[in-house]
């Protein structure tokens, strides 16, 4: 269980993470990752969330818009309601990815469909780079003799 952070009912930090909605557009298919943005100053500049949205704007993902925007409760609320809100997750350094499930609010459980493709799919990227599974710029592969 964690706080999901409002600031005059748009949508900041779940705890001490940062918070990704994954919309999906029921016309075209079209998914929308989302993030509230920095520019308040308000939420943290996180090194998980900066990396999950340069994946998410790198190449594999182009069945998704990476969209750093405000969004309301109320918008996850009618987003629920309608089933166009597919996912959400929280991202941080100890945490990783971690899905949310259900948010409480003003009384009522909003069910989200736990770990989703997106939450599933940020996990095992971030994973396989730093476990050197795959080569990436952000991970340096040493010689299993090599001692750190």
């Amino acid at each position: 269980s964690q706080v999901l952070w409002l600031w005059d009912g748009e949508i900041t930090e779940v705890g001490a993470m940062n918070v990704f909605f994954v919309f999906e557009n029921k016309e075209d298919g079209q998914k929308e990752i989302v993030t509230p943005p920095l520019s308040r100053g308000d939420i943290l500049p996180g090194v998980t969330r900066r990396s999950i949205i340069e994946l998410a704007n790198g190449n594999g993902w182009e069945d998704y818009d990476m969209v750093e925007r405000n969004l309301t409760m109320k918008e996850v609320a009618s987003a629920v309601k309608a089933g166009t809100l597919v996912e959400a997750f929280g991202a941080g350094t100890a945490a990783v990815v971690t899905p949310i499930e259900c948010i409480n609010y003003n009384g009522e459980d909003l069910e989200i469909p736990a770990t989703g493709e997106v939450t599933q799919r940020a996990w095992d990227e971030l994973m396989d780079i730093q476990y050197g599974k795959i080569e990436h710029p952000w991970s340096y592969k040493i010689d299993e003799s090599t001692c750190i």
